[in-house]
């Protein structure tokens, strides 16, 4: 009995002893088991914000153009005058011409873009000349000229001569090299501004934008006769037609004692109604149907600014946001959101991609184009 007593203790106590360590175990692994699983730590990054303006181009342009044919933009450099081109979004740039073209001042595409007349400036002397892509023809026009701009269909040349001997000033009509030339009437003003009526045979003139000068809005047929005022009365006035030739935008001064700048309308018969917009029609562009218009508004004007003498001048640079308004409606909305605007822009030469789905310009403060996405 003493030996069984002796067995079965020393078996109970293997069991207990069992029984411990695995009692030990079991809650170790059911402790890890509870234990929360650490995963590692992720930070939230946030995408990078789409630029709303994107400049497009690697230096200076001058004469940018969209080309409905190909879908791409073509344009003059500033610094070389080499002629570039590019697809919508400012990708695959290629040169088009070898001929540098110095001292360029300004650059006019024909409406088929087969064309271009430059305007170059050294020592104070202003040469015009017109290049044909098509016959790769280029031709020298004559001295005197000091305006030039392309009729609607871009087979004839309006240009006001001064005549050195006479000192007549004149409003002609040519072909594109300056051959078969007729003068459509006499001019008076030394300073010319003057652009074709789209969709007519008629092109318009009026005096240079000047603070201390009534402005005359007229137009004339190409054929000549008497020039007809359409708009008389403001001071220091711009134009620029809309699509269909029935309305101009007009910027020019509240009153001629005033340097605060309107853009309002008037209509081909003469019928002016203001917009109350402080913007020039150098920051405007019309849309296909005419029914919108694409503005920026100019910031940063120093106070006593001889509007718009001083800023064509370029003695100062403008800042500028961007918005559209429905001249139907006359509802107003901006294209960018202040707070989206990083950089400083001062816009000029805007025009729509021929879709309506972008618009371009060039900053007048680094001379580059940018695109905005609409």
């Amino acid at each position: 009995m003493k030996k069984i007593f002796i067995i079965s203790a020393a078996l109970l106590a293997v069991v207990l002893i069992f029984l411990g360590i695995y009692n030990f175990a079991f809650k170790k692994s059911a402790q890890i088991a509870q234990q929360p699983v650490v995963e590692p730590v992720k930070v939230a990054v946030a995408p990078a914000k789409a630029e709303k303006i994107k400049v497009i181009s690697d230096g200076g342009v001058i004469g940018p153009v969209f080309d409905k044919k190909t879908q791409e933009l073509k344009y003059y450099d500033v610094l070389t005058g080499l002629v570039w081109k590019m697809d919508a979004e400012g990708k695959g740039k290629q040169q088009v011409t070898n001929t540098k073209v110095a001292n360029l001042k300004s650059v006019l595409w024909s409406p088929e873009q087969s064309k271009v007349l430059t305007t170059t400036q050294k020592d104070g002397q202003t040469s015009f000349y017109m290049y044909d892509y098509q016959s790769q023809k280029g031709t020298l026009l004559k001295n005197g000229l000091d305006t030039a701009v392309w009729d609607n269909l871009g087979v004839k040349i309006f240009y006001k001569y001064f005549n050195a001997a006479s000192k007549e000033r004149t409003l002609n009509i040519a072909n594109p090299d300056g051959s078969g030339w007729q003068k459509i009437v006499d001019i008076t003003v030394r300073k010319l501004s003057m652009a074709p009526v789209p969709l007519t045979s008629l092109v318009s003139f009026w005096n240079f934008p000047n603070k201390d000068e009534e402005t005359q809005l007229q137009i004339a047929g190409m054929v000549g006769g008497e020039p007809k005022t359409i708009l008389k009365g403001r001071f220091g006035a711009d134009y620029l037609w809309s699509p269909d030739g029935a309305v101009a935008l007009v910027s020019s001064l509240r009153n001629k004692d005033s340097n605060a700048i309107t853009l309002g309308l008037v209509t081909i018969e003469g019928v002016y109604s203001d917009l109350n917009i402080p913007t020039l029609v150098s920051k405007c562009a019309w849309s296909v149907d005419g029914k919108t218009v694409y503005y920026t508004l100019p910031g940063g004007i120093p106070d006593g600014t001889k509007m718009p003498n001083e800023y064509q001048e370029g003695k100062f640079n403008t800042d500028d946001t961007f918005w559209k308004i429905n001249i139907t409606t006359g509802e107003k909305e901006r294209i960018i959101e202040a707070s989206d605007i990083a950089g400083k822009y001062d816009a000029s030469g805007l025009f729509l991609s021929p879709t309506e789905d972008a618009l371009y310009f060039i900053n007048k403060v680094d001379k580059k184009l940018y695109r905005i996405q609409l």
